[in-house]
């Protein structure tokens, strides 16, 4: 059961989750190792809340889409009948209750130390995404498009957090971070949009409007195209804002450049499982080029 349940938690979604709240540290100039910044038990609290909280959100949300995964996931452990209903509640349940553990001992460990004034900061982060978690799963994915963008917006949390703890909330802050905030939310709306465009045809057979339903799967794809397009256009910003060096815009153009292309290919090819997975590919290599051009 327990491996049943690792698997129903996204460990790959988890696993993201976790490396953009890292990365988000490591260019705020947080180092953990020599003292800057939170401290590690700190970190690993939030790296915990972050696995507790995208856990408890999918099992949920495996409860509630039981009836279109019949069509679109049969794959998935409810509908193959490898956990039944009440261990996969149960769990979601317990999920969310450590997620808000971890919030509290976060914030009980930063009035302990030299950050008083911030404590209070982990313990509503958490109480927040949760409720965020809740709300998604029970009313927003059923909204076309903003579910779209919901989602898009829960990948960015990471980030949020990692901002929430700088010594002072204002734009210089958060210059550091909001190209990975800002592509984040835009490579994951036009992902979310290609996952609907895959389960079209469930969608419809269950009933569940979403944004290429409505809209039609032509206006969806070029629509997700368009936000892709955006998104290359937009990597110089940083750079001509004095953020990032031009090392940035080099490594974007060896890297995401020929990502999103293939992206817009295998679109255009109708091909939406793999213009999800290279959408994927595209967000972590515009990190890992943050990260060189933030340590150069």
């Amino acid at each position: 059961m327990i491996t049943t349940l690792f698997k129903m938690s996204r460990p790959v979604n988890i696993a993201i989750a976790m490396v953009t709240l890292c990365v988000g540290y490591f260019l705020m100039g947080f180092a953990f190792w020599k003292g800057v910044g939170i401290g590690v038990p700190n970190l690993i609290l939030e790296l915990l809340g972050f696995a507790f909280a995208i856990g408890f959100a999918n099992i949920q949300n495996d409860i509630l889409d039981l009836e279109s995964d019949r069509m679109n996931r049969p794959e998935r452990p409810l509908v193959r009948g490898t956990i039944s209903l009440p261990q996969a509640k149960a769990a979601s349940i317990a999920g969310a209750i450590l997620t808000l553990l971890c919030g509290l001992i976060d914030s009980l460990l930063l009035w302990q130390s030299s950050s008083p004034d911030t404590a209070v900061i982990p313990a509503l982060f958490f109480v927040a995404l949760t409720l965020l978690l809740v709300a998604y799963n029970s009313k927003l994915k059923h909204i076309p498009l903003l579910k779209n963008m919901t989602v898009a917006f829960l990948c960015a949390t990471p980030l949020i957090l990692n901002w929430l703890h700088s010594p002072v909330l204002n734009l210089d802050s958060l210059g550091k971070l909001y190209p990975a905030m800002l592509f984040a939310f835009l490579l994951t709306t036009a992902r979310e949009i290609y996952k609907d465009l895959e389960d079209e045809t469930g969608d419809l057979k269950a009933g569940i409007m979403t944004f290429p339903l409505i809209a039609g799967c032509t206006t969806a794809r070029r629509f997700a195209g368009t936000i892709i397009l955006f998104t290359w256009i937009l990597l110089p910003l940083p750079v001509m804002q004095g953020y990032y060096p031009q090392l940035f815009l080099i490594l974007t153009a060896i890297t995401m450049t020929p990502t999103l292309g293939i992206t817009l290919l295998m679109a255009g090819k109708k091909n939406y499982r793999k213009a999800q997975s290279t959408t994927k590919i595209a967000m972590f290599l515009g990190l890992i080029s943050l990260v060189i051009s933030t340590a150069a």
